[in-house]
């Protein structure tokens, strides 16, 4: 597989994983999420490396940014995704501090039912 081919065929990995990431972000499958995210960063190296390889082997075509359309998709996409996740945490936020506020008014119920000890 020459370099263009392996930009591509990296490209379209991280195509898939982005779209896999919107899903589980939709589900709240964190540690999923965690694996996809550690997956996404394990590409970073192979897709600088091909793509360097690839600029070496064609440095009259470089200049012309022949993957800026696939790379425009993935970034509107991250940010589609970081747009979601900063939504979804902030549900998660609020139904947390919703559960704390309920958690103390349960205490404070079964503090006002407690039997106090009578004085001897």
């Amino acid at each position: 597989m020459n370099a263009r081919q392996r930009i591509t065929s990296l490209l379209n990995e991280w195509l898939e994983m982005t779209h896999r990431e919107s899903h589980v972000i939709q589900l709240g499958r964190w540690s999923e999420l965690a694996r996809i995210q550690k997956a996404k960063a394990d590409l970073q190296l192979p897709l600088t490396d091909a793509i360097e390889q690839w600029k070496i082997e064609n440095p009259a075509e470089a200049a012309s940014h022949p993957f800026r359309d696939e790379v425009s998709r993935l970034l509107a996409l991250e940010a589609s995704n970081g747009k979601l996740l900063a939504e979804r945490k902030r549900e998660v936020r609020e139904k947390t501090l919703l559960l704390e506020q309920a958690l103390d008014d349960l205490r404070r119920l079964r503090s006002s039912y407690a039997q106090t000890p009578e004085p001897a």
